[in-house]
């Protein structure tokens, strides 16, 4: 059974879960986060989705969240739906991060909306203020393992980010992104199919 098969079949049954959690005071449900990575698989990833629907600003239904994903700044994060973030993601959404429905996430990626800045030379640059820039995640998109996308970085639609490669700045959609900076190296418009497969 396909995962959005099964998540049809229990919905009902986590929207019950989601309703009691709404009645928790959210500090004691990011620490409850934390705690589901001791559960066995499926409990654990039904378990996320609640707590997902309850911490986000929204966040669509069959979104499978994998073991050991953090989450700065919830209450900015906007998911769609039929999402996938797999194991050992971070997401920092200090500047607000928004991914739209049929995005997967492959693991050990980062996006993170705010960089630090340098100009006052009295202070180390950690100390200087943080500049925020909201990263969006288009529909239909393939990020690959241990990717970074950076703050003010969008993603076009129906785009791939082959692994390892770092985002700076947008993508534009039906496009391969690769490399460190990312850069655009083929366009998959081609009869609707993509042109070759690219290894998470």
């Amino acid at each position: 059974m396909r995962g959005r098969d099964r998540f049809h079949k229990f919905k009902t049954v986590l929207d019950i879960v989601i309703r009691i959690l709404r009645l928790f005071p959210r500090p004691a449900l990011k620490y409850a986060w934390t705690l589901t990575d001791l559960l066995p698989d499926t409990a654990g990833v039904a378990m996320r989705y609640c707590l997902l629907k309850c911490l986000t600003l929204s966040c669509g239904d069959n979104v499978f969240v994998g073991r050991s994903v953090e989450i700065k700044y919830w209450e900015r994060l906007r998911i769609g739906r039929n999402v996938s973030i797999h194991k050992q993601c971070y997401l920092d959404a200090c500047g607000e991060l928004q991914i739209d429905d049929d995005v997967s996430i492959a693991h050990q990626s980062s996006l993170i909306s705010f960089q630090h800045s340098w100009e006052n030379e009295s202070l180390p640059i950690r100390d200087n203020p943080v500049v925020c820039s909201k990263i969006h995640i288009h529909r239909d998109v393939w990020i690959g393992c241990g990717c970074r996308i950076l703050a003010g970085a969008s993603i076009g639609s129906r785009s791939i980010v082959a692994a390892g490669a770092v985002v700076t700045r947008p993508v534009p959609s039906m496009t391969v992104a690769a490399g460190v900076p990312a850069k655009i190296i083929k366009s998959i418009r081609k009869e609707g199919h993509y042109e070759r497969s690219v290894g998470t």
